[in-house]
């Protein structure tokens, strides 16, 4: 009986370690349609920019309520600049090849450091091809 007490008390320390590994940074987008779209990141909500992001998607909002990744890029190191979409950075692969981005859909683009750090933005564009940054995924 012990003995289960004691590995049931490490699965929860296990579990309790695992969830204060993993922590949030913050995600910027800004740009419109026929122009450069940028994506830059940040420690924290400071002007402090991180540099160590090793993945990073697009993905857009299906009619059926599901994500379809539009471009993904993978395995990244000291970013010196913020990504534009479509771009390539140096360092990275592009795993999906961009596509094209149109008015009234939802996007989101998000980002992993590679060692329990994500952070993601919800965006789209409106009919003149502003970005806007919609409230909840279904506007």
């Amino acid at each position: 009986m012990l003995m289960r007490v004691v590995a049931v008390i490490l699965l929860l320390s296990a579990g309790i370690a695992a969830e204060a590994m993993s922590y949030s940074f913050v995600s910027k987008a800004s740009g419109r349609l026929g122009g450069p779209i940028r994506f830059e990141f940040y420690r924290d909500s400071t002007t402090r920019p991180k540099t160590n992001i090793e993945s990073f998607t697009v993905s857009t909002r299906t009619a059926d309520d599901r994500w379809k990744a539009m471009w993904s890029i993978l395995s990244g190191r000291g970013l010196t600049q913020p990504i534009e979409y479509g771009v390539t950075p140096p360092g990275f692969t592009t795993m999906i090849q961009p596509q094209r981005l149109i008015p009234g859909r939802v996007y989101s683009g998000f980002a992993s450091d590679g060692h329990g750090g994500s952070s993601g933005v919800t965006f789209g564009f409106d009919k003149d091809g502003r970005m806007i940054f919609p409230d909840s995924f279904d506007e």
